[in-house]
C-alpha cells in the first residue's frame, strides 16, 4: 500500500491500514457488490461502523483519501461518537469534482467495464492510469518509483482488485459528467461531522485542486485545511514532511492516551 511510508513516519500513533473490500487479498462485500448509487452510498454509511465493531475498537481517529474518503465521511457523519478525529489527503470522492480519469469515465460506458476488467494490464498501462489519477509528479520525481509501479501492476494483474472494485461502485462515474452528482455531500450531511477534521489537499490534484478545497473545507463546523503546494491527487507521496508534521500535530491534540488507533479506508 501506498500508505506505507506515512504510517511507517506516524511515531506514537498505531495505525491499522485497511484494504476495501476485494482490494488487494481482502475478500469482496458480502453478500455481492452495490447495484446502484442507493447501495453504494448505504455500503458507506455502515462500513466504519463495522470495521470497528470486527477490529473490537469503540472509537477511533480516521484517515482517508479519494473513494476512501466517502466511506470516512460518510461512515462519521452516520456514526459520529465513533469518530475521535478525521484526516483527509487531498480530494475525496463526495467534493465537488474539476474532472474525472478518462479510464473511469471509460469504465462508466455500457459495455466497456467488463471488458476493462478482462484486459490485460501492460505496465504502460498502469503508469498511464496512475498519472490520469494524479500520482505523474509522484511518478516523475521518483517518490512513486519503479518497484511501487510494480506492485500496481501486480496488483492489477494477479488479484481480483480491479474487478471488484469496478463492481463496487456501480453509477460512481458517468461517462460525460465525470463523478456522479447525486453522490455529493450536502451540508446537512456535513454539519453532522462534528469532531476536527484535517485537510491535506494536494494544490494540484486534477480530480479538485486548491480551488475546491476553500469552497469544500469551510462547509464543515470544525475543520482546518492545509494546501499541500504543488501536491496532486497523493500529497503524502508528493510532500511527506508535511504531511507527516501537520498529521502528527492534528492527531496528537486528541484525548487519547499514547496507544491510539488510525484506521485509512484505502484509495489508489
Amino acid at each position: 500500500t501506498s500508505w506505507c511510508g506515512l504510517a511507517a513516519a506516524l511515531h506514537g500513533v498505531r495505525c491499522i491500514l485497511v484494504d476495501r473490500p476485494g482490494c488487494g487479498l481482502s475478500d469482496p462485500v458480502v453478500g455481492g457488490p452495490p447495484r446502484d448509487l442507493d447501495d453504494v452510498e448505504a455500503f458507506a454509511d455502515r462500513f466504519l461502523s463495522d470495521l470497528l465493531d470486527a477490529l473490537g475498537l469503540e472509537r477511533a481517529m480516521v484517515a482517508a483519501t479519494s473513494y476512501g474518503g466517502l466511506l470516512a465521511f460518510r461512515g462519521a457523519a452516520a456514526a459520529p461518537d465513533r469518530v475521535e478525529r478525521l484526516v483527509e489527503y487531498s480530494w475525496l470522492m463526495g467534493a465537488p469534482s474539476d474532472s474525472a480519469p478518462l479510464s473511469a469515465r471509460l469504465g462508466a460506458v455500457p459495455g466497456m467495464r467488463s471488458l476493462m476488467t478482462r484486459m490485460p494490464m501492460t505496465r504502460r498501462m498502469v503508469k498511464g492510469a496512475l498519472r490520469q489519477f494524479g500520482l505523474g509528479k509522484a511518478i516523475d520525481s521518483g517518490a512513486f518509483d519503479d518497484d511501487m509501479i510494480e506492485w500496481v501492476h501486480a496488483l492489477l494483474r494477479d488479484t481480483r482488485t480491479l474487478a471488484n472494485d469496478v463492481r463496487s461502485m456501480p453509477d460512481v462515474v458517468t461517462p460525460l459528467r465525470g463523478v456522479n452528482r447525486d453522490l455529493l455531500l450536502d451540508d446537512e450531511l456535513l454539519a453532522r461531522l462534528t469532531m476536527p477534521v484535517l485537510f491535506l489537499w494536494g494544490e494540484c490534484d486534477p480530480n479538485g485542486g486548491a480551488a475546491v478545497a476553500r469552497d469544500f473545507a469551510p462547509r464543515l463546523p470544525d475543520a482546518e485545511l492545509v494546501i499541500v503546494p504543488g501536491a496532486e491527487h497523493a500529497p503524502w507521496i508528493d510532500d511527506p514532511t508535511t504531511c507527516v508534521t501537520h498529521t502528527i500535530d492534528f492527531l496528537l491534540r486528541g484525548s487519547w492516551p499514547p496507544e491510539r488507533a488510525q484506521t485509512g479506508p484505502n484509495g489508489p
